[in-house]
């Protein structure tokens, strides 16, 4: 991908509305106005997500950038390509600067360290095959420990949840009109460093609290024990959980669906225990999930879960043209949390994978 336009791109497939709770929300808590906020704002805890998850990365710091780069192109997501392309600008690179490192990237003729942790990333991203003891030791090998291993495979997967969710929902792009705008770019730029300065800060994570090890899909949460977005994830799930937009019992379906097409199989058994709560027994969960069809689902569900299951790879247009049709039939919430938790669940699915949580 050399260019935003190299990616169809549909009209958004939601409405933007007002939330002045949510608008008061990002001006107390964001490191950015977020001008994307009105399109999430009947689900207000997809742009929380998408604000805990700039948190800073201790050990990854120099790379973090190029992962977000390297998974979007990956994944061909328009929206997050042109916002860490618009990122590097304000950081002081040039257009032809951006487009060597990309270059060097696809020709691997970045610094080995790099594009090892770079290879490692699009693996966590395309789970086909996922990454494997022998790429966490070469890791080891180049330099990085644990929590860096840990940091790298969080990001990655940080890409994944916010490249479906703006690919999903087809996010409007408005970062080339800023860089056509020099008055207003240059603007932004001097108010960078004060924003990297809120998002890097330096310090040690907090270990997690007992309470902060349990709830729904607290193994992966658990696994990410060390590193920053560990408690921050915990605080995602949730509030996804509690928002009231789907019902529980559809929000585990889906992650139900994404555990079973991508092997995440601590995933499914969560999924399985918290349908279980809900009144679904096991061998009734097994058959939606051959079949994704069954007299216990709702016309809601039947119609979300063969959408849900196309998220785990997928193509933009098709996907959007999808969600379209699926659209007509939701409302403005149902469909944002149909793709939020599509997105937490293909995050959640694919950091359980590489971290190898039983």
């Amino acid at each position: 991908m050399k260019a935003l336009q190299d990616v169809e791109w549909r009209d958004p497939l939601v409405e933007p509305r007002s939330n002045p709770e949510l608008e008061s929300w990002i001006r107390t808590h964001a490191a950015s106005d977020y001008p994307h906020a009105p399109y999430l704002a009947d689900c207000p805890w997809m742009l929380h997500a998408d604000a805990y998850f700039d948190e800073s990365y201790i050990y990854i710091t120099d790379i973090a950038g190029l992962i977000y780069l390297t998974v979007s192109r990956d994944n061909s997501c328009r929206f997050c390509y042109g916002a860490v392309r618009f990122l590097m600008r304000l950081q002081g690179m040039s257009e032809s600067e951006i487009e060597r490192l990309e270059r060097d990237i696809d020709t691997a003729a970045i610094e080995p360290r790099i594009q090892l942790a770079l290879d490692f990333a699009r693996r966590v991203s395309r789970a086909n095959p996922v990454p494997g003891d022998s790429d966490k030791q070469a890791l080891h090998q180049a330099g990085y420990n644990d929590t860096g291993i840990k940091e790298i495979a969080f990001q990655a997967a940080d890409v994944i949840f916010h490249n479906r969710m703006s690919t999903l929902l087809a996010l409007p792009i408005g970062y080339s009109e800023i860089l056509k705008d020099k008055g207003m770019f240059a603007v932004l730029r001097e108010q960078f460093g004060e924003l990297i300065s809120q998002i890097l800060r330096p310090g040690k994570p907090e270990r997690l609290t007992d309470d902060m090890k349990t709830g729904p899909y607290s193994h992966v949460v658990v696994a990410l024990d060390g590193i920053a977005q560990a408690r921050l994830l915990r605080t995602v799930l949730d509030e996804a959980w509690a928002s009231p937009n789907l019902p529980a019992r559809t929000k585990a379906l889906i992650f139900a669906v994404i555990a079973r097409g991508l092997g995440s199989k601590a995933a499914e058994k969560e999924s399985c225990r918290l349908l279980g709560l809900q009144g679904l027994a096991p061998d009734r969960v097994d058959t939606i999930l051959a079949h994704l069809a069954a007299p216990e689902l709702d016309e809601v569900e039947t119609r979300i879960l063969p959408y849900v299951r196309d998220t785990i790879w997928y193509q933009a247009p098709t996907a959007q043209r999808r969600g379209r049709e699926l659209r007509a039939h939701l409302t403005n919430a149902q469909f944002l949390e149909t793709v939020g938790i599509a997105a937490l669940a293909n995050m959640i699915c694919r950091l359980e994978l590489v971290l190898d949580v039983a």
